[in-house]
This record gives C-alpha cells, structure tokens and sequence, in this order.
C-alpha cells in the first residue's frame, strides 16, 4: 500500500472540510427559506424586515413569541400573491395608485428617519426627570376631594310644570328635616331617588371637580364639613348635598411618581425634538402653503 503523502492528506482534509462547510451552508440557506410564492423566495429576512413595519411595542411581542413566524410567513405570502394579481391588472399603473405609492414610500422614510435619527438619539437621565418634574409639579398632584352624601327628588326629563314643581315642594321639605338636625344617611335612605347611593345614605364617597355634573359639584365643593346645601337642581331632578369631609390638594414625592414622570417627560421631550427639528427642516426647504394656514400643533 502507497503511503500518502503530508502534502496529499493537508490537500484531502482542506477538501473535506470545504465540502462541510458547503453542505452546511447550504443547509444554513434551505433553512432560512421559509416559503416560496412561484419563483419568488420569503426568506428569514424578509420576515425580519415585515416585522419592522409593526410599531415596536407589537414587535417586541412578535419576537417574544415563536409561533408568531408562520403567521407572518403566511401574511407575506398573501400580500406577494395579490399584489402580484394587481399588477397583472395594470393597478399599479394607475396614476393615482402610483401617487399614493409614492406617498407611502416618502411617509415610511420619514418616519423611520425620525425613530433613527431624532427619537433614537435622545437620551435621557435621572437629571432630566427631575427638571420635568420641579417644572410640572401640578401634574403630580393628588387633587382636592370632596365626600359628600345626596338626596335626590327625581325629575323625569319629560316632565310636566306640575310635577316639576311638587318635585321641588317635595325636596323642600326633607332640606328642612336636614336643617333641623334630622339624622341626612337616614333621610337619604328614606327618600332618595338615587338607587346607586340610596342604600348608603346617600354617601357617594370622595370625588373630584371636573367628576360631577356642573351644579351639583359646584355646591359641593362651596360647602364645608358638616355643612348642608339649600335645594340644588340638575338635569336629574331636585338635590340636598351635605359634605362629610374635604382633603386638600397634596404633592406626589418625586420617588412616588418617578415611572410617571419618566413616561411624560420622555413624550414631551421627544415632540418638543421633533417640532424643533420640522421647523428648522420646513425653513430650510422654503415650505410654502397656500389657501388655509395648516392646523397648529396641538
């Protein structure tokens, strides 16, 4: 038997382990096809690509879940098959599709730029934070609570004067067994027309301005504790307002509210970038517009 050479064996094993290293590759690239429509491969990456159109919130989930590829696999798939349809009709041909095509694509580009180049790059720190928040401390408040207990007459929207007015009689009367000293939970129990609080004694528990209809939370909170309201009418019929207790509006720690703060501070941040950043780009391209002034931001 003929000995095989050093040089021989280095030339075999280079040999074999590029014929390796093609097959896996190959077997790399089969792998990374997940689908074909006719000719045309969906490969991994496009899927990854696809992915990227989602906002990233709904990304981080479809990454998170394994199952989600086959779904949009299978999506890609029928998008390539209709599209591929419309073109053979000559869609994409139309003029006004081609503008919005267009659009589409300059709408794309621009906001990929700004989630890059001008969202992307903000970064923020515990520093900033706290400036939003010694700048913005209103927004951080617990505001001033009223509790309070009611007696409701109730009034039918469709109403005649009559009964408007044996309604009102009626609510005189229980607002001066409540001036006289009558016990109001009793009152309310007795009386009201009111079947959340009724059962309560009228008591609606702590709420703020702005939770109320107009009248009713304007009595409310011009009273004190302990104090009574004279007859208060809504579009519910003909109420008694007693006030129990009254919690003045309190400042959140800085610590309390820090995820709050970073969620604001961090939107409200980004857009003033952004504005700052269209209106230096819309002067530079000497933007005009004609007929109606676009609308403010908000």
């Amino acid at each position: 038997m003929k000995k095989v050479s050093a040089g021989a064996l280095a030339v075999i094993m280079i040999v074999f382990v590029l014929t390796i290293a093609g097959a896996q590759a190959a077997e790399k690239a089969k792998k990374d096809v997940l689908a074909k429509v006719g000719n045309k491969e969906i490969t991994r990456s496009d899927i990854q690509a696809y992915t990227g159109l989602y906002p990233e919130n709904q990304q981080a989930m479809i990454k998170a879940d394994p199952r989600m590829e086959e779904v949009l696999v299978r999506n890609l798939a029928s998008i390539m098959v209709v599209s591929d349809v419309a073109r053979k009709k000559g869609i994409d041909k139309n003029p006004a599709v081609k503008k919005q095509i267009e659009i589409m694509r300059d709408e794309y580009l621009a906001r990929t730029y700004v989630q890059k180049e001008i969202i992307g790059k903000i970064n923020l720190t515990d520093k900033d934070y706290q400036a939003y928040y010694d700048t913005h401390k209103k927004e951080f408040e617990n505001p001033e609570m009223v509790r309070a207990r009611h007696i409701l007459v109730g009034v039918k929207p469709d109403a005649k004067e009559d009964e408007k007015k044996a309604a009102r009689k009626k609510a005189e009367e229980i607002l001066a067994k409540a001036k006289a000293g009558e016990d109001f939970a009793k009152l309310a129990q007795e009386y009201s027309d009111d079947p959340g609080s009724k059962a309560k004694g009228g008591d609606l528990g702590f709420f703020t301005q702005g939770s109320m209809v107009g009248k009713f939370e304007q009595a409310a909170f011009a009273l004190k504790p302990g104090e009574v309201s004279d007859v208060v009418e809504t579009e519910f019929g003909y109420h008694i307002i007693k006030q129990e207790e009254r919690k003045a509006a309190e400042q959140q720690p800085y610590e309390s509210v820090k995820e709050q703060v970073k969620a604001r501070a961090t939107q409200s941040i980004q857009q003033e970038r952004l504005n700052a950043f269209l209106e230096k780009s819309m002067k530079d391209a000497k933007v005009t517009f004609y007929g109606p002034e676009p609308p403010k931001e908000q």
